[in-house]
């Protein structure tokens, strides 16, 4: 026991020397309207040394093995960075607020405004979830070129869908595209299926995430009472051949979580009109 509360002394000390030292490190840059990203780096990573130095001192003091804490905390690292929720809501809401942006462009082209009128009137009533950067467009209008605008509004919305907008909108205003409402339409179609096929996913990934997570918990839990109740039972994990199998099992253990989280994940479409630092789109 003395050994357990020395290394927790340890690792408490550890984590809060890298916690002084990462808190002078500049945090990720805000949007151009002032909004914070959901999650910046800094916060993924403060959030993953937590949970693992949380995870491991907490197994290590109940069980006393090694192995067992080096697991735990590999997988409360694993788990700290893993989409919220949240932070796929928020998309969905994105994109189905660009998809009815885009309809708005579509019933407004065509009319003596031009781009720029079009652009500037349709931003005041504008979806909640991207009005502030199609308000700060509008009013970038007021002194910057168009071009420009389109290349910062591109970066604002931060989606693929919306690089194709800015795309549409920049063929229109430097060639006059003719077609330009049926490409809307389209993109504003591809949007609004883009979302609903996101919500049929989660929906259908909904059942083997909870029957994954329950099962994880009673594995847990059962050995955390065997650990504390009863722990004559676990003494042959005690030894370096215990120690030895039971780093096989949880081998076996993380390598299925993990294809199995690899069989229900999706790669994100990526951006094509994404600027570099300090470069142009």
């Amino acid at each position: 026991m003395v050994s357990a509360l020395a290394a927790l002394c340890g690792v408490l000390v550890a984590g809060g020397l890298w916690l002084a030292a990462s808190s002078w490190r500049p945090v990720a840059r805000t949007s151009r309207t002032g909004r914070s990203p959901s999650r910046t780096r800094f916060v993924v990573e403060r959030d993953r040394v937590i949970a693992a130095a949380g995870a491991g001192v907490v197994v290590l003091v109940f069980t006393r093995w090694p192995v067992a804490a080096l697991g735990a905390a590999g997988a409360g690292w694993t788990i700290a960075a893993l989409p919220r929720r949240a932070d796929r809501e928020r998309h969905e809401a994105r994109t189905e607020a660009i998809a009815l942006w885009t309809e708005m462009l579509r019933d407004s082209m065509g009319t003596a405004r031009g781009v720029e009128g079009v652009l500037v009137a349709t931003a005041a009533a504008a979806p909640l979830a991207i009005r502030p950067e199609i308000a700060l467009m509008a009013q970038r209008l007021t002194t910057e070129p168009l071009g420009e605008v389109l290349d910062a509004l591109a970066d604002d919305l931060d989606h693929p869908l919306g690089d194709l907008v800015v795309t549409a909108l920049r063929l229109t205003s430097t060639t006059g595209g003719r077609r330009v409402r049926e490409v809307l339409a389209d993109l504003a179609a591809a949007a609004y299926a883009e979302a609903e096929s996101h919500r049929r996913i989660a929906v259908a990934r909904q059942r083997p995430r909870a029957a994954l997570k329950y099962t994880a918990l009673i594995i847990c839990g059962f050995t955390g009472l065997l650990a504390v109740f009863s722990r004559r039972y676990l003494n042959p994990y005690d030894s370096t051949l215990g120690q030895v199998v039971l780093a096989a099992v949880g081998f076996y253990w993380a390598a299925g979580l993990w294809w199995m989280h690899r069989m229900g994940g999706a790669d994100p479409v990526p951006r094509f009109l994404a600027s570099t630092a300090g470069g142009a789109p």
